[in-house]
C-alpha cells in the first residue's frame, strides 16, 4: 500500500514493526505486544476515522439505497460513535493481555498520548469532537457532489483491491467507488486535514491503477475492463475546507507510480533478504531509523524500538 511504503521511506524500523513484526494472532508475545501497540493513534487521526467511518457505515449505503439522510441524524450518529470509541480510549487497555482487542471491532480506539505521556488533552479532545461535526456539515453542504453520488448505480465503500505488480501484490482501499452505468467509474478520498493542503494524486492515481487491474469483485456492477486508469474520475473532498479536487492523471503519472511501487518493493525485498516467509525472526536493529525526531515521536512502537536499541 502507498501508506507502507511511505512508512518505509521515513523509518524502517517502524515499517518492520508495523507490517513483518505485529500479528494479531501470532502466538509469539512479542508479536502479540507489537501488533496491540500498532493499535495506537493520534486524536487528530483517530477524529479521521470516526469521519470516515460514518460516512461509509451510514451516508453512502443510505445514500445508494435511496433513503432520505439528513444532516441532524448523520451528526448524531457521528457524535455516538465517537463518544462511544472515546470511553474505549479512555480506559487505555489495549495492552491489557485479558482484552482482546479485536472483540471491540471498529470501534477499537487508543491513543498515542496516553501510552507515551500517560495525559490526554482535553481540549484537543473538544477540538476533535468540533471536526468531526464540521466535516459532517460540509459534507452535506456539497450538494453538487451528493447530486453526483445519488446518480450512481452503484456506491462501494471500503473494498480492499489487489493487483499483481512484477513480484508483488499491491492493496488498495478507497473510500468510495461509484459505477455510472455507460460512465467510467468515479474514486473519491476523503481528507480531514484542517488545512486541507496535503495532495493525495499518488494515493488516487494508486486506486485507479488497483480498480481496473484487480479481478473484478461479483457486486460490481458492470465490467470495467475496457477503461483505462485515465478514465476513472478521481476526486480528492477535503471535508473540514470544503474544497473538491479533480485528479486528472495522464499515462506519465501512472509511469512514475509503477516507478514508485518498484522501487517501493524493491527497497523493501533488499532490507529483509532470503527469509523464507519468516522476516519477523530478524533483529530490530537490522533496520535504520529515521533521521526525524517528530517521526520518532510520533511511532507507535517507540518503547519497542527503544528497548532493541535505538
Amino acid at each position: 500500500s502507498v501508506s507502507n511504503a511511505k512508512m518505509f521511506e521515513r523509518c524502517q524500523r517502524q515499517w518492520f514493526y508495523k507490517t513483518k513484526i505485529a500479528n494479531a494472532r501470532a502466538k509469539d508475545e512479542n508479536r502479540q505486544h507489537a501488533y496491540r501497540l500498532s493499535k495506537l493513534q493520534s486524536i487528530s487521526s483517530w477524529r479521521g476515522n470516526v469521519v470516515d467511518q460514518v460516512l461509509s457505515k451510514e451516508v453512502i449505503p443510505a445514500i445508494e439505497r435511496g433513503w432520505t439522510v439528513t444532516l441532524d441524524r448523520t451528526i448524531q450518529l457521528a457524535l455516538t460513535r465517537f463518544d462511544r470509541q472515546l470511553a474505549i480510549a479512555r480506559e487505555h487497555r489495549i495492552l491489557d493481555s485479558n482484552i482482546n482487542p479485536r472483540d471491540y471491532g471498529e470501534d477499537l480506539a487508543a491513543f498515542h498520548c496516553l501510552e507515551y505521556e500517560n495525559v490526554l488533552d482535553e481540549l484537543e479532545i473538544n477540538q476533535a469532537r468540533k471536526e468531526v461535526v464540521k466535516a459532517v456539515k460540509t459534507f452535506f453542504e456539497m450538494e453538487e457532489l451528493i447530486t453526483r453520488l445519488q446518480t450512481a448505480n452503484r456506491l462501494i465503500t471500503q473494498r480492499a483491491l489487489t493487483f499483481s505488480h512484477t513480484d508483488v501484490t499491491v492493496r488498495a482501499v478507497p473510500d468510495v467507488i461509484a459505477f455510472f452505468g455507460e460512465h467510467p467509474p468515479a474514486i473519491i478520498d476523503w481528507k480531514v486535514h484542517a488545512f486541507g493542503w496535503r495532495d493525495a494524486w499518488l494515493q488516487l492515481a494508486v486506486y485507479a491503477a488497483a480498480l481496473t487491474k484487480c479481478k473484478p469483485h461479483k457486486d460490481f456492477p458492470f465490467s470495467i475492463a475496457h477503461y483505462s486508469k485515465t478514465d476513472i474520475e478521481l476526486l480528492e473532498v477535503q471535508l473540514l475546507t470544503g474544497t473538491v479536487r479533480t485528479h486528472e492523471l495522464e499515462e506519465k503519472h501512472f509511469a512514475n507510480v509503477d516507478t514508485y511501487i518498484s522501487r517501493s518493493a524493491e527497497g523493501m525485498e533488499l532490507a529483509i533478504g532470503q527469509v523464507n516467509g519468516k522476516a519477523w525472526g530478524l533483529e530490530p536493529t537490522l533496520f535504520p531509523v529515521t533521521y526525524y525526531p517528530a517521526v520518532c515521536e510520533r511511532c507507535q512502537f517507540r518503547s519497542l524500538c527503544w528497548e532493541a536499541g535505538h
